[in-house]
């Protein structure tokens, strides 16, 4: 019996079953927790995050072994690779290599899964990490006295369920799994995974505009695809995880905007038994369900974060067979001489020496001061790591700067349309604009402008007013500024 657990910023899931290329659930158990304890991944509280967990499992009678955790994270560095056909040991030699362009892990693990091969080559799904990130999930559930079997990425074991769907095989079709307010879609071509993107939107959960995020990553899905000259229609559109009568305002709002391809809610399968009346969350626990599949080569980044790192050799085996014992033989004789030439007086002489200095009472004042010294660098330690992580929060805020204007104006003047800034919001990184043009058309293609600069994480506008004045339309948009914008 496995108990696959998937951790996100709000929620806690757990589905315990037995996996293998059938699936089958007993019981499956969710809860909300405060934002703050984890935020993308990240264990951000540990102290209320045990709390939450321990709880959860005393509540819910969760089994303590054979846990397997599934962890959605940036932290991840995700790439599919195609090698040549190689053995086990081969391969793990070959991931480093593949992930020289990243720099910033300090001690990283790597790890990966078989997804296809022929007589030649082979399609691996490879993840890199830092080990410090991985081992703090494990000493987490270790203090928690729950035994951790495995740890997975999320995007991989979504990817891994779906790969046994009939309703994506031989399709060309993208799936959108919701999580709240964070959307990862999936690109499916012909039963293979081709793209795979996450965003996170800032309009409700069950509204159409809600409905109308989900047809424009659909749109820009397209996109992707065209530039990589895949050129098929998409033929559907596979909703998981809404709730309620969630899916058919979505599937109303994208039917409006135009989305290609028809809109269907992702249903379970044979091989995957639910408990009755589960079918309608089935979405909702897709990477739990993808963590209990079992594969010949599996990702399980818990067995690298184990491994305690060896020192490599520096020498051939020769130079320890013919120098090491000669130096040991010279050292045992040099010890035995030294014995022979010192004599007993000066040996008791030397232990006085020793035991004064013990005794000495400035020696002890010394030592007890370096205690309390030890204790105030500990305490120091404590607030400048606070300070570092207060730190990255501010720098991951954006910079409303004059960067940021010049490429509004940029847009602006490319489409001959007037800008005018009304406002800036800094807590929620959200710019107000008045954008006037004699033609309607000058002021979507401004907003498509817009969106494609990469400054910003989400573009919303009102209706349009026309001003008979100035002969112009005037429209207001609301620009959020991304984590990287202005810098």
């Amino acid at each position: 019996m496995t108990t696959s657990v998937y951790l996100s910023n709000n929620t806690i899931n757990a589905v315990v079953g037995t996996g293998g290329r059938k699936i089958h659930v007993k019981r499956v158990c969710s809860v909300e927790i405060p934002e703050g304890s984890l935020i993308n991944g990240i264990i951000t509280n540990e102290a209320d995050l045990s709390d939450q967990l321990k709880e959860f499992w005393e509540q819910n009678k969760l089994p303590k072994k054979d846990v397997a955790l599934v962890i959605n994270s940036s932290q991840f560095v995700l790439k599919t690779l195609t090698l040549p056909k190689a053995s086990d040991k081969k391969i793990r030699e070959v991931l480093p290599m593949e992930f020289s362009d990243v720099t910033d892990q300090k001690d990283p693990i790597l790890d990966y899964m078989l997804e296809s091969a022929d007589k030649k080559t082979i399609s691996v799904h490879a993840v890199m990490t830092d080990r410090s990130f991985v081992q703090g999930y494990l000493n987490l559930f270790k203090e928690l006295g729950i035994k951790v079997s495995s740890i997975s990425v999320a995007r991989t074991c979504r990817g891994k369920l779906l790969s046994t769907l009939k309703q994506v095989r031989d399709k060309v079709c993208v799936v959108h799994m919701i999580d709240g307010t964070s959307i990862s879609s999936m690109l499916w071509v012909n039963g293979k995974s081709v793209y795979a993107t996450q965003r996170r939107v800032f309009c409700e959960a069950g509204t159409p505009q809600f409905g109308m995020e989900l047809a424009r990553l659909v749109n820009n899905i397209q996109q992707f695809a065209i530039t990589q000259q895949i050129h098929e229609t998409i033929e559907k559109v596979y909703l998981a995880g809404p709730q309620g009568d969630e899916f058919e305002i979505y599937r109303a709002a994208m039917a409006e905007a135009g989305t290609e391809g028809s809109c269907e809610l992702l249903q379970p399968e044979k091989h995957i038994r639910m408990p009755k009346g589960m079918e309608q969350e089935y979405g909702k626990y897709l990477a739990e369900l993808g963590n209990m599949i079992r594969v010949k080569q599996d990702i399980n980044l818990a067995i690298p974060a184990r491994k305690k790192v060896k020192n490599k050799e520096t020498g051939p085996k020769v130079w320890k067979r013919y120098v090491i014992p000669p130096t040991i033989f010279l050292v045992v004789c040099a010890a035995v001489a030294g014995v022979l030439l010192f004599q007993e007086h000066q040996k008791k002489a030397e232990l006085q020496k020793l035991q004064d200095y013990i005794n000495d009472p400035a020696n002890i004042a010394q030592c007890d001061q370096v205690d309390t010294l030890q204790a105030q660098i500990a305490e120091l330690s404590g607030k400048i790591t606070q300070i570092q992580w207060v730190e990255g929060c501010i720098l991951s805020y954006p910079y409303m700067n004059s960067s940021v204007v010049q490429e509004l104006q940029a847009c602006a003047q490319a489409q001959a349309v007037e800008l005018e800034i009304q406002s800036y919001d800094a807590a929620g990184g959200n710019l107000s604009v008045d954008a006037r043009a004699e033609e309607v058309t000058l002021i979507n293609q401004f907003i498509d402008m817009l969106e494609s600069s990469g400054i910003f994480d989400d573009i919303q506008y009102s209706g349009y007013d026309y001003d008979d004045k100035t002969l112009l339309y005037t429209i207001n948009v609301s620009c959020y500024l991304s984590e990287h914008a202005g810098r």
